[in-house]
């Protein structure tokens, strides 16, 4: 018999590889590790419903409790990988040596963290992991003063958790503007003044310093000026990296801070491949490799790969896209923002409801939707399709923007 397939990392893209290799009739071992001890889940729950207690676990799963035994798939929970030998072709796990036919990396991102004066304080997080949620919302039982450090999506998330159970929320932005990498202005200033509305306070153009606290308690942040603002709580939001953690000297082509890959997530070691987080990969938009961290990539990724693997075509490309929520505001984004791309505003600001499409020659590249999940969903085929539009007609929100195609 031969070795199985390895899979390290029992996230979105981990688990949908080994489905989607039972779905098209994969017949091999395959053994899928996780370093946590609860079943796969949904990450994007963790900073939102499921922290403010609207979902409970069973509710954020992945899949049910008997679709691994069910489909077998050997689903090792607290059972790290510790090393990969490709030398002998193997991992060694804590549960011990498993060989391995080919080799899945999928090992995500962590949260990045703040190395500074009084960052062992109690009371100070990161938001990645179901523990890390869990420690969070027994420590805001009691929290009233919570400082965000990061402006960025999970910071934004919890910022909008943290101000509907009543917590008093500052945010500290390093730039002047919201998610000016992610997002056009128009729709990062209109965030910004939702969470203001919410009571939510911004700190911009501003620098973090350290921590400070009596007695191992947090009880302030320091900013690079001198200015102080009270904290009882911290999270630091500052995005995560790829966990690379496991990949030493293996000899694998690094770039764009993840595992070098192609489309169908292989690497430039013949069996071993890698997807979601850690894969630095091109996509429709963009030839060059690049990570992506998003549910979306991940599970596209592991698609293409099991259909690979099963020497069968791979799904069409899509292009990538994003969301997050945020009090009753969903935020939907498709494609990736150009500098020189011209914007057409779509819809109505005051009435919460609109979209920012962007465009090069005419054809649509990306579109930044505030509750207005057609547009969402139009804009994700009309960006595969390539097709110029009306912008005199896109700009009429009441025209369904599949109906805005240039004649």
């Amino acid at each position: 018999m031969s070795a199985p397939i390895v899979i390290i990392g029992a996230s979105h893209g981990g688990v949908q590889l080994a489905a989607s290799l039972r779905q098209m009739g994969c017949e091999d071992g395959i053994i899928l590790y996780s370093a946590e001890d609860v079943l796969p889940y949904h990450r994007p729950p963790l900073s939102k419903a499921f922290l403010a207690g609207e979902k409970d676990l069973e509710q954020i799963l992945l899949r049910g409790p008997s679709f691994y035994e069910d489909h077998g798939i050997d689903l090792r929970l607290s059972d790290p990988v510790e090393s990969i030998d490709l030398a002998s072709g193997g991992v060694h796990a804590r549960s011990g040596e498993q060989a391995f036919s080919k080799l899945v990396i999928a090992t995500g991102s962590k949260a990045r963290t703040l190395n500074a004066p009084g960052a062992d304080l109690a009371n100070i997080f990161t938001l990645r992991t179901l523990g890390d949620v869990l420690a969070l919302k027994q420590a805001m039982l009691d929290a009233h003063d919570i400082v965000i450090i990061g402006g960025g999506f999970i910071g934004l998330e919890f910022a909008s958790t943290a101000a509907k159970l009543g917590k008093t929320v500052s945010v500290i932005e390093a730039r002047e503007k919201l998610l000016m990498r992610a997002l056009p202005a128009a729709v990062g200033d209109f965030l910004r003044d939702y969470h203001a509305g919410h009571n939510v306070r911004f700190h911009f153009n501003a620098n973090f310093a350290e921590f400070e606290g009596s007695d191992g308690k947090l009880q302030s942040i320091r900013l690079a000026d001198g200015a102080r603002i009270k904290a009882d709580m911290a999270l630091v939001g500052i995005g995560g990296e790829a966990d690379l953690a496991l990949l030493g000297s293996l000899g694998l082509t690094m770039t764009a801070g993840g595992i070098e890959t192609d489309e169908l997530g292989r690497t430039s070691i013949g069996n071993v491949y890698a997807l979601g987080d850690v894969a630095a990969a091109p996509n429709m938009l963009v030839r060059q490799p690049m990570r992506l961290e998003s549910v979306q990539n991940a599970v596209d990724q592991a698609k293409a790969l099991a259909a690979h693997l099963m020497g069968e075509a791979a799904p069409p490309p899509v292009a990538p896209w994003f969301w997050t929520d945020q009090y009753d505001l969903k935020v939907q984004m498709v494609g990736l923002s150009h500098p020189n791309a011209v914007q057409t505003l779509r819809g109505d600001r005051e009435a919460n409801a609109f979209s920012i499409l962007e465009t090069l020659d005419g054809k649509l590249v990306a579109c930044f939707s505030i509750n207005r999940a057609a547009d969402h969903m139009a804009s994700r085929r009309l960006i595969a399709e390539g097709k110029p539009l009306d912008l005199n007609l896109a700009a009429d929100a009441s025209v369904p923007l599949l109906k805005t195609v240039a004649a």
